[in-house]
């Protein structure tokens, strides 16, 4: 299992760091889809501490940017990335707004085949900026693991988030007094979303039969089981 051969993520992270749930997530994101992600350019959104780079890289990927707006996580991601030694030219991290980078991305210098938005879009509201910019790169396929609201109607749900905790937004321009307002889009909102800015999503992972026949105990990723998060493949049209 990833996180077992390379633990170090555990400890550079307070996000997310159930050890169980991050292998079945990475057997789902980046393990199914190594075909597609061998030899490619990936850019990672809001890419933490770099896990998922790492994972792209282990898997083949010819080379990835990740864009985190949190120094401290830039610096714990590049010593990881070391640490285990990952061939130089293979990264590239930007301590940037993920929306600055999108807004220009040749100023950045970044080529991409494939963009990796996994566990971001909740933490925004910025959804036009979000899809224009990643339409902006041409890359041929979107990679996205989200939270979403629970309901049939076309909604988004929003919420209150400190940019003080590492689990949250970052602070950005939009921030105010360290709180600012994102959202969870509904499936059906979320599908139109994509639809509108030219994706055609072309895989549903279906978590609920997945957890139920292979880890049927697991309680940790009820989030999955329950529909309340969803991981897509889409590809630009």
């Amino acid at each position: 299992m990833f996180f077992n051969d390379y633990p170090r993520f555990l400890e550079t992270s307070t996000t997310a760091k159930e050890k169980r749930r991050l292998n079945v997530r990475h057997e789902v994101m980046i393990a199914r889809h190594s075909e597609l992600l061998r030899g490619k350019r990936i850019l990672d959104i809001a890419s933490h501490d770099g896990r998922w780079a790492f994972a792209v890289v282990k898997a083949g990927a010819a080379h990835v940017t990740g864009v985190e707006a949190r120094p401290e996580l830039v610096k714990h991601a590049e010593e990881n990335f070391a640490h285990y030694g990952a061939e130089p030219g293979s990264y590239r991290f930007l301590n940037a707004d993920v929306f600055d980078l999108l807004a220009d991305p040749a100023g950045h210098q970044v080529e991409v085949d494939v963009v990796l938005c996994l566990g971001f879009l909740y933490h925004t509201l910025r959804y036009p900026e979000l899809f224009t910019g990643i339409r902006a790169f041409d890359a041929e396929h979107l990679l996205i693991d989200t939270a979403v609201h629970p309901s049939e109607d076309k909604i988004v749900r929003i919420f209150d988030e400190d940019v003080t905790k590492e689990s949250a937004g970052a602070d950005n321009p939009f921030a105010h007094a360290q709180h600012m307002i994102t959202g969870r889009p509904s499936v059906p909102a979320l599908d139109m979303m994509l639809d509108i800015y030219g994706f055609d999503v072309v895989e549903r992972f279906d978590w609920p039969h997945f957890l139920d026949t292979q880890y049927p105990r697991m309680r940790t990723a009820d989030v999955y089981r329950t529909g309340r998060r969803v991981t897509w493949l889409c590809r630009r049209r």
